[in-house]
């Protein structure tokens, strides 16, 4: 089966997804899966912070509670990248709140400096 366009093939979208659930030894609450976004709602802070860091998101979202709803945290991918991964949890935070944004490895500086010629030893 191929994937739509923009998307994954629903089997590796399932995939991704118990890959997920077995990273937090099962603990979610559920899951919620599009054609280019895996949503998985956790029931502890350590669980969501531990996906990620794994799935290394870089964007923490609060939202408050309100009248009609409990506040909830959202972990999220940067725009752009497909598939979008979300961690739900909307329990008591400890803080800080902690992001995890992608991590450039050191070396690719390297090849941005201009040489003199020499080498370091």
């Amino acid at each position: 089966m191929s994937a739509p366009t923009g998307g994954l093939a629903p089997a590796e979208l399932l995939q991704v997804a118990g890959d997920l659930v077995e990273w937090v030894g099962g603990r979610v609450g559920y899951l919620a899966l599009g054609r280019t976004r895996v949503s998985v709602h956790v029931d502890s802070q350590a669980d969501a912070e531990h996906l990620a860091r794994l799935l290394s998101l870089g964007e923490v979202t609060e939202y408050p509670p309100e009248d009609h709803a409990r506040g909830f945290t959202v972990w999220s991918s940067m725009s752009g990248v497909e598939p979008r991964f979300a961690v739900h949890y909307s329990g008591e935070l400890v803080r800080p709140v902690r992001a995890f944004p992608p991590v450039e490895p050191w070396w690719d500086d390297l090849d941005d400096r201009p040489s003199d010629g020499a080498e370091a030893a």
